[in-house]
C-alpha cells in the first residue's frame, strides 16, 4: 500500500443510544498541514455521511478530476448515499468531526425521504442553519477544540437535538442489509419479507437511498476494500469477496470508483474508502 504521510489524528466512537440506531460512529480529524497529495477521492459506501468543520466555514468538493476550482459548502457537508467517489480538498490544515450514518439512519434527521439526498452533496447551513456556527462556539468558548473527545461530545449532543422524534426504521432493514452483506440474493430476501419485489424495492430506495441490487454490490465493494491485504493478489481478493473473477472486480472498481485496481493500490492512504487523487 502507498503511505507517503503518518496517519491523520481520526478517534472515532460509536453513539450513545438512541442516536447509535441511526449512526454507526462519530469520528473526528486534524491536519496540521497540507497532505502531500492536495485532492482525495472519497469511494462510496452506500451510506450517508456528516461532515463539520471546526476551525473553518466550508469545506470545499470537486465536480471531477478536471475541476480545478471547486465549489464551497457552507457549515459543512451532508452527503447522501453515493454510488461513485467523490473529490473532497486536503490542501491545508484542517480540524472536522464527521458522523458516519447506518444504513436508512439519514431519515432519523431529515423530514424526507433517503432518495430525496442520494448522489447528493448538500451544504450543511442550507439544511440547519447555525448548526456548524454553534458547535465552533461551543467547543471554542468551553476552551476544547483541541480535545478530540470534547468534538465527539459536542457533536453527538447537537446531533441528538436534530433527531426526530419519532424517528424509527423499517424493522426488517438491519436484517435485510446483514443477508446482502453476506451474499444473499436480492429476490431471496424479498421474498423472505414478504413484500412484492417492486414494493421491496421502493421502501429499501425510501429508506437507504439506493436499490438494494445496487446497495448489495457497494456492501460487497466495501468488504473488500477493508478486508484486502495489501499484498494479495487481485484474483485473490476477488474469489475471497465473492466476485466471479478478476474481471468482475475490475467493473466494479470501475463502476463505483472511476478508475482501476491498480489505481487505488498506487493511490491508496491509511484508510480504505479514501485514494490520492494524483
Amino acid at each position: 500500500m502507498a503511505v507517503d504521510t503518518p496517519p491523520p489524528t481520526a478517534p472515532s466512537r460509536r453513539p450513545a443510544p438512541p442516536l447509535d440506531r441511526f449512526i454507526e460512529r462519530l469520528w473526528t480529524s486534524e491536519r496540521h498541514s497540507a497532505a502531500p497529495h492536495a485532492r482525495e477521492w472519497n469511494l462510496p459506501t452506500g451510506c450517508a455521511d456528516l461532515v463539520v468543520p471546526l476551525t473553518q466555514g466550508a469545506l470545499r468538493r470537486f465536480a471531477g478530476r478536471d475541476d480545478a476550482r471547486g465549489h464551497w459548502l457552507a457549515g459543512g457537508v451532508l452527503q447522501g448515499a453515493q454510488q461513485h467517489a467523490t473529490l473532497r480538498d486536503t490542501g491545508g490544515a484542517l480540524a472536522v468531526v464527521g458522523a458516519h450514518f447506518r444504513p436508512g439512519g439519514l431519515t432519523a434527521f431529515v423530514d424526507a425521504p433517503a432518495d430525496e439526498f442520494t448522489g447528493r452533496s448538500m451544504a450543511l447551513d442550507t439544511l440547519w442553519p447555525g448548526f456548524t456556527a454553534a458547535l465552533q462556539d461551543r467547543l471554542v468558548r468551553g476552551g476544547t477544540l483541541a480535545t478530540p473527545a470534547a468534538r465527539l461530545d459536542a457533536l453527538e449532543a447537537a446531533l441528538r437535538a436534530h433527531l426526530r422524534p419519532e424517528a424509527d426504521l423499517e424493522r426488517w432493514l438491519g436484517w435485510a442489509v446483514r443477508r446482502l452483506a453476506a451474499g444473499a440474493r436480492v429476490g431471496d430476501v424479498q421474498r423472505d419479507i414478504g413484500l412484492s419485489p417492486a414494493r421491496f424495492i421502493d421502501r429499501y430506495r425510501a429508506t437507504v437511498g439506493l436499490a438494494p441490487k445496487v446497495h448489495a454490490a457497494l456492501l460487497r465493494f466495501n468488504g473488500l476494500l477493508h478486508a484486502a491485504d495489501p499484498g494479495t493478489p487481485w484474483a485473490e481478493a476477488a474469489s475471497d469477496a465473492g466476485y466471479a473473477d478478476q474481471a468482475h472486480l475490475a467493473r466494479e472498481f470501475r463502476r463505483f470508483a472511476g478508475f482501476t485496481p491498480g489505481d487505488y493500490r498506487r493511490g491508496a492512504t491509511h484508510f480504505p474508502s479514501h485514494v490520492a487523487c494524483r
